[in-house]
């Protein structure tokens, strides 16, 4: 497991659109993987962590260290962690699950976050495994115009 690279890009690309895939999203394009991978690569509170195989990356994961109130310490999020198709139940989640936390050791942090589709139960039962406990949390997107909000009161 290594730090991403700005060459890395393409290869993030098509495991970003596997996890799309498999969560029913349209899938990033390449440029814009591209700018947000360079743009999280420059940004000192984030990282985002890569698995080699001999076919290439064949995992990457996002995290976010944010100071958080309502915990009242740091706690490390993590937007996206996938595994490519043909590398899963060969030690690649559990190897950035761990990269995961050792950044979370040096930052002081005393919580991770991650996400889970509720009906993608092979990824739920691999996050127990490792030690996380499911809450009773819902998650909420906004999909809409963020020009035009819809009108509480219509």
């Amino acid at each position: 497991m290594r730090g991403a690279v700005a060459a890395d890009a393409e290869a993030v690309h098509g495991l970003a659109g596997e996890l799309a895939e498999a969560l029913g999203d349209k899938p990033p394009d390449l440029p814009a993987v591209r700018k947000r991978l360079l743009e999280l690569l420059d940004e000192p509170r984030a990282r985002v962590l890569v698995v080699e195989g001999e076919e290439g990356l064949v995992g990457a994961a996002t995290l976010w260290i944010k100071p958080d109130l309502a915990h009242g310490d740091v706690v490390i999020e993590v937007p996206m962690l996938v595994v490519a198709g043909e590398a899963r139940r060969r030690g690649v989640g559990k190897l950035l699950v761990d990269g995961i936390r050792e950044v979370a050791a040096s930052e002081g942090a005393t919580l991770v976050e991650l996400i889970a589709t509720s009906d993608n139960s092979v990824a739920r039962a691999f996050y127990r495994s490792l030690g996380f406990v499911e809450t009773d949390h819902v998650s909420l997107e906004f999909v809409g115009d963020m020009q035009d909000p819809p009108d509480p009161d219509e």
